[in-house]
């Protein structure tokens, strides 16, 4: 049999005609920052705005979380059929784009805006509230958006290079994200009382930004990005129902194994990532917010070169030794990663826990960048068994099990917050020490037990880059060259 190793060297270089031009990549890439103030900023500020400053219980803002993931991942199912089946004079994508890009833009600033006079019952009716209108529009925009993705190139590589700009936008963002502490906590916002750091006034303001930004970025997509198969293919494809979509999607095994890996990864990951900032502000800096929101701010800015500059990197590994393998080594960086963390996260030298996100940017980069890409080939796969191309039912049931994984691990970690011992309420800014031990083990050996498992599902994973070539060959000759 021949190796995976071998296919990569005969992989040729991108046909011309299979090239998605810089513009679109541009415009498609832009779209990412999104999905990073919506969804990974939102939720990184939940505790510091909810919890530290608004007072509502670390286990009461995981359930609202988790909320909010499972109306998520229930309206991606259903918008990632509706768009399959949408057959307008602009395309199955791109009016969905742009509606769904402007609401997500109005409604993010909403929530934000709870208000301290409050009763804690009134801000968290008010979360629940605000946090399904925005998750609603962001549902709407994000299952074409994503489904787009794996559209606009026939291309086994020209297909990670299309979503390396995605990744390149993302990590654009993130310097963001990781200072909004620290702009959310500046003297101008400052409690008037007290003059100590607001950081839910802050976002009061900052959250008008963000929701400038998405509506701007949501909507290039729609405006300048091509839907390649709509014309000659998908516009006179027969339309498929919820349930048999789901059917046949759940049935396709290259999908299923991804899916394993990919939300073994992020599970891992996610379950114990809001011990972090915990870790920072109480076991590293002692309690003093201001300087942990600062280092907070400095990982992001440190790891920003390191991060964009391993976009074009991963791209490259996957050209040589294919997305699987390149896939493998991610999870590997993940292990060195929380080992850097064992060692570097100390009271003594607060600034060193910098260290481990300079690995982290690149392992996170990575599996942005290598699984929307394999999905991608998965869509041609399944196109191969099915005759029908269906990208957002592919979009749609990926993002709700992952999601559904996030639910779970989200609603759990402010549990796990809790079982740790932490409690501000008691203690004040002074943790015993014995549950800074115990949130700092949980942080650094509780991920590596799903990397284990998702190594192993990685195994069992059968699209190469040859397999890939074939796939399309059989398509084309079956269908004709779209």
């Amino acid at each position: 049999m021949t190796s995976n190793a071998t296919h990569e060297k005969h992989i040729p270089a991108v046909a011309p005609e299979d090239r998605v031009p810089m513009s679109q990549k541009l415009a498609y890439g832009a779209g990412a920052m999104t999905d990073q103030f919506t969804v990974t900023i939102t939720k990184n500020m939940f505790y510091p705005v909810f919890n530290i400053a608004l007072g509502i219980s670390p286990a009461i803002i995981g359930t609202v979380l988790m909320i909010y993931r499972l109306w998520d991942g229930l309206m991606d199912l259903l918008l990632g059929n509706i768009s399959d089946n949408a057959r307008t004079r602009w395309g199955r994508r791109r009016p969905f784009i742009v509606a769904g890009g402007v609401l997500t833009g109005l409604f993010l600033p909403l929530l934000w805006q709870a208000s301290p006079d409050w009763s804690h019952t009134a801000i968290i009716i008010y979360m629940v509230a605000a946090g399904l209108l925005l998750y609603t529009a962001y549902a709407l925009w994000a299952m074409p958006y994503y489904s787009l993705g794996m559209e606009l190139t026939p291309d086994y590589n020209e297909r990670t290079r299309v979503v390396a700009w995605r990744a390149v936008f993302s990590k654009c963002t993130v310097i963001f994200g990781g200072w909004l502490l620290a702009l959310a906590a500046l003297p101008a916002f400052a409690d008037p009382g007290t003059g100590e750091p607001n950081v839910a006034r802050g976002m009061r303001a900052m959250g008008w930004v963000m929701g400038a930004v998405i509506i701007i970025c949501a909507t290039l997509p729609g405006f300048f990005v091509k839907e390649r198969y709509y014309e000659k293919e998908t516009k006179k494809q027969g339309k498929v129902g919820l349930w048999r979509g789901l059917k046949e999607t759940l049935h396709c095994g290259p999908f299923l194994k991804v899916m394993g890996v990919y939300v073994c990864q992020t599970v891992g990951s996610n379950l114990v990532a809001s011990l972090g900032l915990y870790l920072n502000i109480y076991y590293v800096c002692g309690g003093d917010q201001k300087t942990a929101y600062i280092i907070q701010g400095l990982k992001t800015t440190v790891i920003f070169l390191p991060g964009l500059f391993s976009v074009p990197f991963w791209a490259w590994v996957c050209e040589k030794i294919g997305k699987k393998g390149a896939l493998r080594i991610t999870i590997a960086m993940g292990f060195l990663t929380n080992i850097l963390v064992w060692f570097c996260y100390t009271p003594a030298y607060p600034y060193l826990q910098i260290v481990p996100q300079v690995f982290l940017s690149a392992f996170g980069s990575a599996i942005w960048m290598i699984v929307p890409s394999m999905q991608a080939d998965i869509v041609d796969y399944d196109e191969l068994h099915t005759a029908r191309r269906r990208e957002g039912s592919f979009s749609s049931v990926f993002s709700w099990t992952s999601k559904l994984a996030m639910t779970f691990t989200t609603g759990i970690s402010g549990f796990i917050i809790v079982w740790c011992g932490f409690d501000k309420a008691r203690y004040g800014a002074s943790q015993p020490p014995e549950v800074l031990a115990t949130m700092l083990r949980w942080y650094v050996f509780f991920p590596m037990l799903f990397w284990t498992l998702a190594i192993i599902i990685l195994h069992f994973y059968p699209i190469t880059a040859g397999r890939a070539k074939e796939i399309r060959r059989q398509l084309e000759a079956r269908r004709g060259v779209v």
